[in-house]
């Protein structure tokens, strides 16, 4: 979805940075344990939240991740596939739930492409 640099540490190195280097292992450990929540979350959510929930959400987090633009209504393209792995369903789960969302002017679809048309409400959906 983004464009990405994978850079490799040799593994001594990486060791020996976090061993000599009190702050940069107090931020990697930070991160770790950020990443243990959001995840912890997920599950969570996973469990205990509806699938229209879960495709709102996952709707807004992507909105506001992607959204560099600021333009009125914004767009991504993305297969039902991802999405549904994204929000933890079934791909025919998704799309009805997307389809609702069409019905009730959340959102316009076409073809992979998703244009969000009524941001604050599909906000409130997921809160």
């Amino acid at each position: 979805m983004e464009d990405s640099e994978v850079c490799l540490i040799p593994k001594e190195d990486f060791f020996s940075l976090m061993y000599n280097n009190m702050n940069v292992m107090k931020t990697f450990v930070k991160m770790l344990s950020d990443n243990i929540v959001e995840k912890e979350n997920q599950l969570v959510n996973l469990a205990y939240s509806s699938v229209r929930k879960r495709v709102a959400e996952a709707l807004v987090l992507l909105q506001s991740r992607y959204d560099n633009e600021k333009v009125k209504n914004f767009s991504i393209s993305i297969s039902r596939e991802d999405l549904a792995n994204i929000v933890g369903t079934a791909t025919e789960s998704l799309i009805r739930t997307l389809s609702d969302f069409k019905e009730e002017k959340l959102l316009e679809v076409k073809g992979s492409n998703i244009t969000i048309i009524n941001l604050e409400k599909l906000k409130k959906l997921k809160a």
